[in-house]
């Protein structure tokens, strides 16, 4: 076989392993997502960054083994890389991942619940005590300023009397 072709055979598997490359960090990605919900903007501008990372891979690639000529069955190679390990490997990784990952996340969950059951506990009933103290000063600050008010009132009605009698006595 001619050297030429051999070259060429590595160029389109490495091309191919690319492919694969690429779609299993695309497959971190979705079980990345399938692990913590994120909203769609989220998810596009992830989808953004990742599509821009994997064309600086593919043309870094591209210029490595080919010095940056795009051939066309350097582009098919890769498809075909993502094709394959799309429909025979990544589905069911990406579910098994995913699976387990939500798994561990609610146990760990589970267990750091149970560990800080008690410091709920004690916030939740210095809480509620802080509650009752504040509702009872707000009780009595209330009775102590309507309290005040109505002295205030009063002080002011008499001392109105007392000026309307001066004022009445004066020609």
């Amino acid at each position: 076989m001619s050297g030429q072709i051999v070259s060429e055979g590595r160029f389109l598997f490495s091309c191919f392993l690319s492919g694969i490359c690429i779609t299993i960090a695309y497959d971190c990605l979705r079980i990345f997502r399938r692990v913590k919900k994120h909203s769609t903007g989220f998810v596009a501008l992830e989808d953004l960054i990742f599509w821009f990372a994997a064309a600086a891979f593919l043309f870094y690639m591209l210029y490595e083994t080919n010095n940056g000529v795009i051939r066309w069955f350097s582009i098919a190679g890769a498809g075909v890389g993502m094709l394959i390990y799309k429909y025979t490997i990544g589905e069911h990784l990406v579910e098994i991942m995913s699976t387990i990952l939500n798994r561990i996340q609610d146990m760990v969950a589970r267990f750091l619940r149970w560990l800080f059951r008690p410091l709920k506990w004690l916030f939740n009933r210095t809480w509620n005590k802080w509650k009752r103290l504040k509702r009872k000063i707000k009780k009595q600050l209330k009775k102590k300023l309507t309290g005040d008010i109505k002295e205030v009132k009063i002080t002011l009605c008499k001392h109105k009397k007392k000026k309307d009698k001066r004022d009445s006595h004066e020609p």
